[in-house]
């Protein structure tokens, strides 16, 4: 008799273990729903012990405001972007290469407009590298009227991918990040084009922000001049040719320990073996195209190369920036294909607090 309590905590423990995925998901959401509220408090009253209920309170809403004002400056930013891009497309001087590419860009700006902003409600100590939770789920599809939060929905930050929806809740969902290794999304390198659009935006964010802070500098004579400094940078940046060279697939560490500040990103195979509609196949050491030697060979994979999403995956839409390479390992004799390491292209993935979610590949036709 007095060994039937040990019984039962063994067959509940047994059960929890061996429950169906479905119903593990279901719990361990209904679990963060509960607890990301008291989470999201501790989390402000550690950073500012002094504060009171009301102050905190003030610091969430705070919170919800960024993600309006973050929703509000993408939209606005989207906007003037397609409408330069519908413009060059009307240009009979496009050759039909750039033609295609601004085709798919615009297509990635439709998926983009009908974007959905999420506030990051919850990260488990043991998979902060891997994954999080965010506070938008099946609820919110019906409100929109149209379904963008699914399972293998892209997620970004700072206009670039930081994972893809998993798992969606009736209120909040579950994100895995591309510093898991269990994401491999497949990227292509490009050189020129986005390269410097992707520089040209992050100065461009830099610049909006210090026109209003003051209070960093010294004198308005001193920020003057380093917002025109800035502004003559940021003039420079014309994106010119773009090239996009070698293919291949990227996946993340996944060192799964609290707040791991390892964001190193692996990318395996990359090459360009078979032609596509953006070139030839050009030879692994070379760069030649394949069968053409009075060509200038190019550089496969260089460090600074933009790693963009290929497409190839079925998962991701084409051209969503994933990483920067950072180094290229040596090409042993006897291999087919480049290795690298990168980094990614929105930046820390430790303290997110804003991301957008894309609806899935082909929720979204593009009218263009």
């Amino acid at each position: 008799m007095a060994k039937l309590p040990y019984l039962f905590l063994g067959l509940c423990l047994f059960a929890l273990v061996n429950l169906p995925q479905e119903w593990a998901n279901r719990w361990r959401s209904n679990v963060v729903g509960a607890i990301s509220p008291a989470w999201q408090s501790v989390g402000t009253a550690l950073d500012r012990p002094d504060d009171s209920l009301q102050a905190i309170e003030i610091a969430s809403l705070r919170t919800q405001n960024e993600v309006l004002r973050k929703w509000m400056e993408d939209e606005q930013r989207q906007h003037t972007k397609s409408e330069t891009l519908a413009a060059l497309l009307k240009s009979k001087e496009i050759p039909n290469d750039a033609q295609r590419l601004i085709q798919k860009e615009l297509h990635y700006i439709a998926m983009r407009s009908a974007s959905m902003p999420a506030q990051v409600i919850f990260r488990e100590a043991s998979s902060w590298s891997s994954c999080l939770w965010i506070s938008v789920g099946e609820a919110d599809n019906g409100v929109m009227g149209r379904t963008i939060v699914a399972q293998n929905s892209p997620v970004i930050a700072n206009n670039a991918l930081i994972g893809v929806v998993e798992y969606v809740g009736s209120s909040q969902s579950r994100v895995r990040l591309i510093t898991d290794a269990g994401l491999v999304p497949a990227v292509r390198a490009v050189r020129g084009g986005a390269q410097t659009s992707e520089i040209w935006q992050h100065v461009d964010d830099l610049l909006t922000r210090v026109r209003v802070r003051a209070d960093l500098f010294s004198s308005s004579e001193e920020q003057n001049r380093f917002v025109d400094i800035l502004s003559a940078f940021k003039g420079r940046l014309i994106a010119g040719q773009e090239e996009r060279l070698a293919k291949g697939e990227i996946c993340g560490c996944s060192e799964h320990y609290f707040r791991s500040q390892n964001a190193l990103l692996k990318g395996i195979g990359f090459n360009y073996d078979f032609a596509d509609e953006l070139g030839p196949a050009r030879d692994l050491r070379s760069g030649r195209p394949l069968g053409v030697h009075s060509q200038e060979g190019r550089a496969l994979i260089q460090i600074g190369d933009l790693l963009v999403t290929s497409g190839l995956d079925g998962i991701f839409p084409t051209g969503i920036p994933v990483a920067i390479a950072t180094k290229i390992e040596l090409l042993n004799e006897g291999s087919f294909t480049y290795d690298l390491e990168a980094k990614p292209a929105a930046g820390d993935l430790m303290d997110l607090s804003v991301v957008f979610v894309l609806p899935p590949i082909g929720l979204v036709k593009s009218e263009f």
